[in-house]
């Protein structure tokens, strides 16, 4: 027995066979790095977010919710977010207490400004060095600026928790992200307004096979799914996101429309704008033989002070043709170079000399793409490829913006959407001031722009050079135009008045009408409609 069971001392011995070899003995690695050293290391790193995220969830909880009082947020520059400023505004009205959070590159609208409920917080821009850098540097630096500057701004800037959070999507990252931790720590009710589709326009930047669209659009999706509602600014958005995407939360469509200051210009207003605005045009128009004379102080080029001392509109003034970018990747705007290419020949021919127009174009806007659009129409001006066309490039305030539509007689929008899925607010602004619009076709600009009734639709820029003589001709007497601004009359039969849509569900009336009346039927007495008090 004794053979068969050895001690246990001699089975945990260190040369017992068991182990098939002896156990060394531990000794002090003077290379090995020290325990302390590493949880040092550790705690250094954890310990500063951990110390974060419990002044953020004390800041949030501590501090007074209240009801009546909305953050809207923009990642973006707020005096170029119109839809943003409009929504901000419209909640003031109702007596909401807003916070609009964003960058204060450009003057946002009068309105904002003059409006006590109304408090403008900008975010910080962050070091100059900082747009110097390659993109791939930048990016990633701008987004920690960002989030950096939201929660400071959301959590402790603004005194108190308001009752809902409307954000911007597009840009995607962080924002959704910031505005879902901002939602969870202060019980804000989160509202997405739904653009556009940030993957899809990062794509555009990167291709459409780059890992980084399939992380964006992961992104986008995964804190964009859950929100209390969602806005949309079509129908074929809502309907592919909340299909493809399983959106939770209320949903509904609110279409763009005009504010009520975007309408037609009275004469008057019209010379004193073209009075400021034609001496900044560059390069000068003074000089072409081809205008009408402008060197009598009391004429511009579409208006002159009559002998009554009233403002009219001259008879051989030349059509003025307006269009508004941000100079992206996604409106080609060397489709209109070839349209009036296409314009600038029939105007040489001598069966329709004298029945076209010259013409001013206006592009307003800023972005990169912009320099190398104004050295190609210089080219094609100082080489007397254009004769009788001339275009320039201006940046307008929000105040002058409007004015300016107003006296467009024909609109052009280049906007072909990333996603096929968003329209361009620039055409209900035009639509707004009863300006038909020649648009670029895509999936779903239908929704706005109905062929033959207040604008025409072209693929190519032949086909825009083509659609620009025929609404044109005989101009300014011109019965093609003259049918295509019918439509903005509100006493002719084209003009829409009841279309559906859907808000929660429901299906509910979509009439043609002031951002005013649609916001408050979409959004106040809709998606608003269980918490307002």
């Amino acid at each position: 027995m004794n053979n068969l069971f050895p001690s246990m001392d001699n089975f945990w011995s260190y040369d017992n066979p068991v182990f098939g070899q002896a156990i060394y003995k531990p000794v002090n690695n003077p290379d090995a790095i020290s325990p302390i050293l590493i949880i040092s290391i550790f705690l250094l790193i954890v310990t500063p977010y951990t110390v974060f995220f419990v002044l953020l969830i004390r800041r949030g909880v501590s501090r007074p919710s209240r009801h009546r009082t909305a953050t809207v947020l923009v990642l973006g520059d707020v005096g170029r977010s119109p839809r943003m400023m409009y929504h901000a505004d419209s909640l003031s009205k109702h007596g909401w207490q807003t916070f609009l959070v964003g960058y204060g590159d450009t003057p946002p609208i009068p309105s904002l400004l003059e409006n006590p409920l109304i408090q403008l917080i900008k975010l910080a821009q962050g070091p100059t060095l900082l747009g110097k850098l390659p993109w791939v540097l930048r990016a990633p630096l701008r987004v920690l600026i960002q989030m950096y500057s939201v929660i400071k701004i959301c959590i402790w800037t603004i005194p108190f928790n308001t009752e809902v959070l409307l954000v911007q999507n597009p840009p995607s990252i962080p924002t959704l992200a910031l505005a879902q931790l901002v939602s969870a720590v202060s019980g804000s009710r989160l509202i997405i307004d739904w653009h556009n589709t940030g993957y899809s326009i990062l794509s555009m930047r990167v291709g459409k096979r780059s890992p980084l669209v399939k992380i964006a659009e992961w992104f986008e999706k995964t804190f964009g799914q859950s929100a209390f509602a969602h806005l949309f600014v079509t129908r074929a958005l809502e309907e592919y996101l909340v299909r493809d995407w399983n959106l939770f939360g209320r949903t509904a469509v609110l279409h763009d429309r005009p504010p009520p200051n975007f309408r037609r210009t009275e004469t008057m207003i019209q010379h004193e704008l073209f009075n400021r605005l034609t001496p900044k045009l560059s390069p000068p128009l003074s000089s072409s033989s081809s205008l009408p004379n402008i060197e009598d102080p009391n004429s511009t080029l579409f208006t002159q002070i009559s002998p009554s001392n009233l403002a009219v509109i001259r008879k051989d003034r030349p059509a003025l043709i307006v269009s508004s970018t941000s100079w992206t990747a996604d409106e080609d705007f060397s489709l209109l170079i070839t349209a009036l290419d296409h314009y600038q020949l029939q105007l040489n021919s001598k069966s329709r000399s004298s029945l076209l127009p010259k013409l001013l174009v206006i592009i307003t806007g800023l972005g990169a793409l912009r320099p190398s659009f104004e050295k190609t129409v210089a080219e094609r001006e100082r080489s007397g490829k254009w004769k009788d066309i001339f275009v320039r490039c201006v940046f307008l305030p929000a105040r002058d913006y409007p004015t300016l539509l107003g006296c467009a007689d024909l609109g052009v929008s280049l906007h072909s959407s990333s996603s096929g899925r968003d329209l361009p607010m620039k055409v209900v602004d035009m639509f707004g001031c009863g300006v038909p619009v020649l648009a670029r076709k895509f999936e779903c600009i239908a929704e706005l722009v109905q062929e033959d009734k207040n604008g025409l639709i072209f693929e190519t820029g032949e086909e825009m050079g083509y659609q620009l003589v025929d609404v044109l001709t005989s101009f300014p007497a011109s019965q093609k135009l003259d049918k295509l601004r019918s439509y903005f009359d509100p006493a002719s039969p084209h003009m829409p008045r009841r279309r559906a849509t859907m808000i929660g569900g429901n299906e509910e009336l979509d009439e043609w009408n002031t951002w005013e009346d649609n916001w408050d039927r979409v959004v106040y007495e809709g998606i608003l409609s269980p918490i307002k008090r």
